[in-house]
């Protein structure tokens, strides 16, 4: 159960405190880099909507072959975009975390 959020503020800076009782290692960031990464996360998840969407409408042969071609490449650039950025995000979070005992997330290989 999560306690109640805590904001301590001292002249220098806001802190919001989300951990547990029982956390034993905690990790401080700058609010933007937060907003950053959800943020990404955000367009991430609505590109791969995007592409479901396209999925099933090609999938239902609601769009002419060639029009499909064209938006499945695009579609195609879009989620490589995506992945590298995610990755990218994924360097920037795995640098603490290695410090941590969860320890860093790998990337899957493809």
């Amino acid at each position: 159960m999560r306690n109640s959020i805590k904001t301590t503020q001292t002249s220098q800076r806001k802190v919001i405190d989300l951990t547990n009782k029982d956390d034993d290692e905690v990790i401080l960031m700058p609010s933007i880099m937060l907003s950053d990464i959800a943020c990404d996360i955000n367009a991430a998840a609505t590109a791969l909507h995007d592409i479901g969407q396209l999925l099933h409408l090609i999938a239902t042969r609601q769009i002419e072959p060639h029009a499909a071609i064209a938006l499945a490449r695009l579609s195609q650039d879009a989620a490589d975009t995506w992945i590298n950025l995610l990755y990218s995000q994924l360097d920037t979070i795995n640098e603490p975390l290695a410090q941590t005992g969860f320890g860093k997330v790998d990337a899957c290989a493809y």
